[in-house]
């Protein structure tokens, strides 16, 4: 099924792509998926996707890379994977090609099977955690965000860096997360700006999830 189709379907059956996009320690994945429960409970046909990258997971991929890492992580060199993706010839092209392989068939299942598709984080929201500073890598990016369907409505769940380092253990630092917020805001730019909606990051997740299942139940129906 080429990317056109699985367009027309998504507009002919009335499918609904929801995103959620922050930064890290944003809250973004618990009301993503309080927001999916919900729609469950309602009736409403959802999946949740996971659409981050967190390495070669796709089925292109794995069968090397698993291995290699599990490997690495024993000899107590996990740091030293990264850096060997680094030195790996065509890495960019490498590694969209695994975000492609297996992101791209897991949306188009959805699509063909619920009514709302819930994406906890999207191909522009992870733009800047792959390679991507120069010109044919930018250019890579651009076409394969056209293959992509576009999302009915993105929400952008900002809070304060601050309030986000304070939550996570794992963040490097607070400047990380300044540096996230305006790269994440320069690409919501790039979408229709009636697709975007900011949502209070510093209020409570079920006063999030509320806002986002009223906007999302008025999609469907």
């Amino acid at each position: 099924m080429t990317h056109d189709c699985i367009r027309q379907f998504a507009r002919m059956k009335r499918r609904i792509i929801v995103c959620f996009v922050g930064v890290d320690g944003s809250g973004k994945t618990t009301v993503a998926t309080c927001l999916h429960e919900s729609l469950v409970e309602e009736g409403i046909s959802s999946k949740y996707l996971w659409a981050g990258w967190r390495g070669f997971e796709s089925w292109l991929f794995k069968p090397l890379a698993a291995p290699t890492k599990h490997t690495m992580v024993k000899l107590g060199k996990e740091r030293s994977v990264a850096s060997a993706h680094d030195r790996m010839p065509f890495f960019d092209y490498l590694t969209w090609l695994d975000y492609f392989a297996r992101v791209y068939p897991a949306l188009a299942a959805s699509l063909l099977t619920s009514t709302v598709t819930i994406v906890d984080r999207y191909v522009f929201d992870v733009i800047q955690g792959l390679h991507g500073g120069d010109t044919t890598s930018r250019r890579i990016v651009t076409r394969l965000l056209k293959l992509f369907p576009q999302p009915t409505v993105v929400f952008y769940i900002r809070v304060p860096p601050e309030v986000a380092y304070a939550r996570k253990d794992d963040i490097p630092s607070l400047e990380y997360l300044y540096r996230s917020d305006e790269e994440k805001q320069k690409l919501l730019k790039e979408l229709p700006a009636d697709r975007v909606i900011v949502l209070d990051g510093a209020r409570t997740v079920k006063e999030l999830t509320h806002d986002a299942f009223k906007i999302t139940t008025a999609l469907v129906k």
